[in-house]
Order: C-alpha cells, then sequence, then structure tokens
C-alpha cells in the first residue's frame, strides 16, 4: 500500500489507483472486505467444527511448545458456544485481546481501501500487541499459565 505524503488531492490519488475515494465508496469496500473475511471465518469455523481438517500448528508439532496462537481456533469455537471458561483457558491471551486484533483487522481493511497510512499510535500499539504475543508464547512454556 503507497502512503500519502500529504500533498496528494483525493482526484491525484483515485487518478493513481484507479478507484473511488469517496467516504461512501470506501466505506462500502471496506464493508464488503469485512463481510468476505466473516464469510470465510464461517467456512473454516464449519469445516474444522465438522471434519477432522484444521490448520495444524508446526511449531506445536515440530518442537512440543505451545505457539503465542495455539488454541485460538479451539478458543473461538468454545465462544461460538458460550462457553467463555474453557475459551478462556485455550488461550488467555487471545481471548482477551481479539476484539483489539478485530478492531485493527477492520481498521487496516480501511486505511487500505482509503489508501491512508496508518498512524504512529495504532501502529505503536500494533507493535505492543506483537511484544506481548511473543512475550506470551514464551511464558506460556515456562509457567503454567
Amino acid at each position: 500500500m503507497s502512503h500519502l505524503t500529504g500533498s496528494e488531492t483525493r482526484e491525484e490519488l483515485e487518478k493513481r489507483y484507479g478507484v473511488d475515494l469517496s467516504p461512501k465508496a470506501v466505506r462500502r469496500r471496506t464493508i464488503r472486505d469485512v463481510v468476505i473475511l466473516f464469510l470465510v471465518g464461517v467456512v473454516y469455523y464449519f469445516v474444522v467444527r465438522f471434519t477432522d481438517l484444521g490448520i495444524k500448528c508446526y511449531i506445536h508439532e515440530v518442537t512440543g511448545f505451545d505457539c503465542p496462537a495455539c488454541g485460538t481456533t479451539r478458543m473461538l469455537i468454545s465462544v461460538s458456544k458460550l462457553d467463555f471458561v474453557r475459551a478462556f483457558r485455550y488461550n488467555r491471551f487471545m481471548f482477551i485481546t481479539f476484539p483489539f486484533v478485530v478492531g485493527e483487522i477492520i481498521y487496516f481493511l480501511y486505511l487500505n481501501e482509503a489508501k491512508k497510512p496508518v498512524n504512529k499510535v495504532n501502529q505503536t500499539l500494533v507493535f505492543i500487541w506483537i511484544g506481548l504475543f511473543v512475550l506470551y508464547g514464551i511464558l506460556r512454556n515456562i509457567l503454567p499459565i
């Protein structure tokens, strides 16, 4: 994604990218992107829930250690069954930060459609989240969490 220099007008950006950058068009495309992502998630949910297929964690299979994301699919399935205690046990970090992750995905989809740069505060929050994600991955294999 190219970032704005601050001096480009909407018309110049529309010409460069060949898309309508009006707020209504950006909102429509962002909603489309979110719906597509949601539908992919729903299909994956049903595949995992009713078959033995699913994404295996190669880190866990090779090392025996849980990666920071291990248990996220089981967590989401437990949430869908309203079993929040079990969901929390599967992956505490993702359970707590999942609303943030969903918000960030939607925000980045919007920025991509609007051809806008990521602001520094948001970028910092994502880097902090990544650092905590890695730290959780280490701690969950050392401490009984």
